[in-house]
């Protein structure tokens, strides 16, 4: 998958306009194929989202978008966020979150992206137990579904047509991202703290077929 291109990976969208790649639209519609965007599509996002308000609060919605991605976080995972979730160990940066069934659990994140929110923190004098992102997971919909409307180039998913929301999307991105960068499976599923690998493999399934369309997209019989 290339990072520069501006991929949007849609079963419903791939035939429509210049917002998709035509070239994916056959395997694509298959069932293991999971929407998502590119890296370069998420920070497009971010950056719809940091118009959405001004000053801290351009900043926040930013950054809700990219801990969402980088992460690979539920919705509820993100704006349970506590200032001193973030942490930092030995091998590098961590947020510590609540999960699916009140579980305790950890995820890599950028070093970066911690420092962004780090001094996010710092500026807005949050306490340790502050929470990054206070407001409802209705208000996140809302703001990632208003920087979805800030850029029409980009597909935004839906329920009910690609069995996956615009919020959760991003996690999805973020596993396919990070799969594409760590190669390697195992790793993605512990980041995404699934016990099956069922998901994983779908994820893979999805960057192979990216990665597939990119190559063959390089070959000119040169008729």
């Amino acid at each position: 998958m290339n990072e520069g291109s501006a991929m949007v990976v849609s079963p419903q969208g791939l035939n429509k306009t210049s917002k998709v790649l035509a070239i994916q639209k056959g395997e694509a519609g298959t069932a293991t194929y999971v929407p998502h965007l590119s890296l370069p599509q998420v920070k497009m996002l971010a950056a719809s989202a940091a118009h959405l308000g001004e000053g801290h609060y351009g900043d926040r919605n930013e950054l809700l978008v990219l801990i969402t991605f980088d992460g690979c976080l539920r919705c509820s995972e993100t704006i349970g966020l506590r200032v001193r979730d973030i942490d930092r160990n030995d091998d590098g940066w961590v947020v510590r979150i609540l999960g699916k069934g009140h579980k305790a659990g950890v995820a890599a994140i950028s070093p970066s992206l911690a420092a962004r929110l780090q001094a996010f923190a710092y500026r807005q004098k949050l306490n340790p137990d502050d929470r990054l992102f206070p407001f409802s997971r209705s208000r996140a919909y809302q703001i990632i579904c208003a920087a979805y409307d800030g850029c029409p180039e980009l597909y935004k998913p839906s329920k009910e047509k690609d069995r996956v929301g615009a919020v959760h999307a991003l996690r999805h991105s973020g596993a396919i991202e990070r799969l594409r960068v760590t190669r390697n499976p195992t790793a993605v599923q512990h980041q995404l703290r699934h016990r099956s690998a069922v998901m994983t493999l779908k994820y893979f399934r999805t960057l192979t077929i990216d990665e597939s369309l990119t190559q063959q997209k390089a070959v000119d019989f040169d008729y």
